[in-house]
């Protein structure tokens, strides 16, 4: 599943009608070759089967796009409140001396350039440890852990920092987790199976009804393709076609290697 999650748009796609099309082709040797009476006695029986089918399958691909793709909305969402932090932190900083406040910013945007860059390729193969972010983080960590126990730094500025940092491990952690979800490999499988089902009945029906109907078996193939593409598509919000946005974080550093919170800079 992780192969299929991790493929372009356009292969994705193009994978699975080749798979819906290739099962329908050999549904279709199947079913030639059985007796006209024996096609038009299962005809008739696939008719009243193809309301139910069609229910089902668009019951479970429906619940699995809304499923996938609030996940997939969650994951932008943590994104951003990383991002709120990692700007909460970059504020928070600007009330230190300024060679701590430059150092920390500088770690900061170090920080988020790598979870712009390559915590995603990290995410999408389980390594999250081995990303640069967290080594990153770990340092912002041992820094503010630094000017907390010192008796220089404003003792607001360095209670806020440490909220901001609270925030910041937590949304990594959260998004990790996130990370480490994967698509329901039963209820997807079960997905094809009504997706398969529906198709088989779709060419009963029309074997019946004539070859004039064959463009509604067709079209029911390629909705089946197309809603198990769809599924595939958005189940890995860091590896597939439809990843969470990295804009907020890049957009983050860029501020920061601009000292947007450096005020003395600014003025």
């Amino acid at each position: 599943m992780t192969f299929l999650t991790g493929l372009p748009v356009v292969w994705l796609l193009a994978f699975t009608l080749a798979f819906v099309v290739l099962g329908s082709a050999g549904m279709v040797v199947a079913l030639s070759r059985a007796s006209k009476e024996g096609r038009d006695n299962a005809g008739a029986t696939a008719a009243a089967y193809m309301t139910a089918l069609g229910s089902l399958f668009a019951i479970l691909t429906g619940f699995l796009i809304n499923t996938e793709y609030s996940t997939l909305r969650h994951a932008n969402e943590v994104v951003g409140q990383e991002a709120a932090a990692i700007s909460q932190l970059g504020y928070a900083s600007a009330g230190l001396p300024p060679p701590d406040a430059v150092l920390i910013q500088q770690r900061l945007a170090t920080y988020a350039d790598a979870l712009a860059t390559v915590e995603w390729s990290a995410l999408a193969d389980n390594r999250s440890e081995s990303s640069p972010a967290f080594a990153g983080l770990a340092g912002l960590q041992a820094q503010v852990v630094r000017l907390g126990s010192e008796e220089y730094p404003p003792p607001d500025a360095v209670a806020s920092m440490r909220d901001a940092l609270q925030d910041l491990t937590q949304t990594r952690r959260e998004r990790i987790a996130i990370a480490s979800q994967g698509l329901p490999a039963a209820l997807f499988a079960l997905s094809v199976i009504a997706g398969l089902a529906l198709i088989a009945n779709a060419i009963v029906v029309a074997m019946r009804a004539g070859h004039r109907y064959a463009y509604v078996a067709i079209g029911i193939i390629v909705l089946v393709a197309l809603d198990l593409a769809a599924i595939l598509a958005i189940s890995a919000p860091f590896r597939g076609p439809f990843q969470a946005s990295t804009a907020p974080l890049a957009g983050v550093a860029q501020e920061l290697r601009d000292s947007a919170y450096l005020p003395w800079v600014r003025k």
